[in-house]
């Protein structure tokens, strides 16, 4: 082991390297030129890995110099090494200039839904030949998943300090109150009071999703928590809570982005409600003290240029 230390310590990349390009070249002078050394210098190169090797590699009798037996040998590998070399590179370039490389984003519900699609089809239209997956889950399972380093970023409301994580305040969403156009609250000509919205909000999210903690985090700001019903709907689907709402059965809040077409298409419309400013707070989570890769630094800067904008 200690011979053949030695011998690789005698024999470095620079020597190596000197060999080929003399073997591609057929010549001393040429490969001087080509890497930039005196013509002395590559001769005393290839003098020192023949010396390393005990063998002699170029056949210089010749007017042009040719490789030996061992010679073509050693050509054989470093045709190999450098051959490795160049895919290494090639690989790495691909990885900075995202030709190549997989995303995972965890994201909660809202975000995964209504804003990951068209940032997505950006994303990918810029490098499409990224592989993106993403993992949906409530906001501490989304948290869990970049702690874990089974997803690269995270998208989803905060959620209390977890060892492994950053994160950083994003974008924040307004909350609007919505109701079936066929109701009595869409003839109002005046916003509803609190008691009148804490009447007809019966159709709730699960206790402890974030749309619910939300509306009741309100209630409570507003001094109103006991005017506050049991629901008599309670679902664990943003979307199934605003087809009862289509339907007829009272009044709800949900962030602006989730009915924006709903509105749109007059399938529901927006009721004022006094004192009503409900925002929802979006946070990027990244695993602490690691290097984002090529992909996730670029779809991080997308996020934070974005701003959620649509």
């Amino acid at each position: 082991m200690d011979r053949i230390r030695n011998t690789v310590s005698r024999m470095n990349l620079d020597h190596l390297k000197t060999f080929h390009v003399v073997a591609l070249s057929g010549s001393f002078t040429k490969a001087a030129e080509i890497l930039y050394l005196t013509q002395p210098a590559v001769t005393l190169q290839i003098k020192g890995i023949e010396n390393a090797l005990k063998s002699e590699l170029f056949d210089r009798s010749h007017r042009q110099i040719r490789l030996t037996p061992k010679g073509k040998i050693l050509f054989k590998y470093t045709r190999q090494l450098f051959d490795l070399f160049d895919e290494i590179e090639g690989v790495f370039n691909d990885f900075n200039h995202l030709q190549i490389g997989n995303l995972t984003i965890a994201a909660s519900a809202v975000i995964a839904s209504y804003y990951l699609p068209k940032m997505l089809a950006t994303f990918c239209s810029h490098f499409p030949l990224i592989t993106v997956n993403v993992k949906m889950g409530d906001s501490q399972t989304v948290v869990d998943l970049v702690a874990n380093h089974e997803a690269d970023i995270g998208l989803s409301r905060h959620v209390h300090k977890t060892h492994g994580v950053d994160m950083e305040l994003f974008s924040q969403e307004s909350y609007v109150c919505v109701a079936s156009p066929n109701s009595s609250y869409a003839s109002l000509k005046r916003p509803l009071t609190v008691a009148e919205f804490a009447e007809g909000y019966q159709v709730m999210r699960q206790p402890g999703s974030r749309m619910r903690t939300k509306i009741e985090e309100w209630f409570v700001a507003e001094g109103a928590e006991s005017k506050l019903l049991e629901p008599k709907i309670e679902v664990n689907s943003l979307e199934s809570s605003k087809v009862l709402i289509q339907s007829g059965f009272g009044i709800a809040a949900f962030p602006q982005i989730a009915v924006r077409e709903e509105i749109k298409q007059e399938k529901l419309v927006e009721v004022k409600v006094e004192n009503f400013n409900v925002k929802a707070d979006y946070y990027i989570s990244l695993p602490t003290g690691y290097s984002m890769s090529p992909s996730t630094f670029q779809f991080h800067n997308m996020l934070k240029n974005h701003q959620f904008r649509n």
